[in-house]
């Protein structure tokens, strides 16, 4: 039996899906061990920036800098230098907004969402 063209784009679809669930996941598990823990000690917002884009881009949500801003909970500043380093490795890319040319969007490469996903797909094996 043959299946459709799609069919490929709804497992990719799903695949996707599964993953940005896991990565909802990982994320809120961070901010319940934060509570648990001083922050300070535990900060990774290049990683909650990941998590958050490709949560979003599953669900089809653009995200401005402002947004992953609030997502790495750190001070503008230092999550500002965070985006520059995902820039510059190639991991995310700038978006003027179409609507609003005031606002940047920021977007995962295709390399930063093979990146999550490898790394979803190590830790599901292991």
């Amino acid at each position: 039996m043959r299946r459709s063209p799609d069919a490929h784009a709804d497992d990719s679809s799903d695949m996707m899906l599964l993953v940005a669930a896991r990565a909802e996941q990982e994320y809120a598990n961070r901010r319940r061990r934060e509570r648990a823990l001083p922050g300070d000690l535990l900060g990774e917002p290049a990683w909650d920036m990941l998590l958050d884009l490709y949560v979003q881009k599953a669900r089809a949500r653009p995200v401005s800098v402002h947004s992953l801003c609030i997502a790495a909970m750190v001070p503008p500043t230092t999550a500002l230098r965070w985006i520059d380093k995902l820039l510059a490795c190639g991991l995310v890319e700038r978006r003027r907004c179409e609507r609003d040319l005031r606002v940047v969007h920021i977007e995962l490469t295709g390399r930063g969402m093979t990146a999550i996903e490898a790394h979803f797909a190590a830790t599901q094996a292991s």
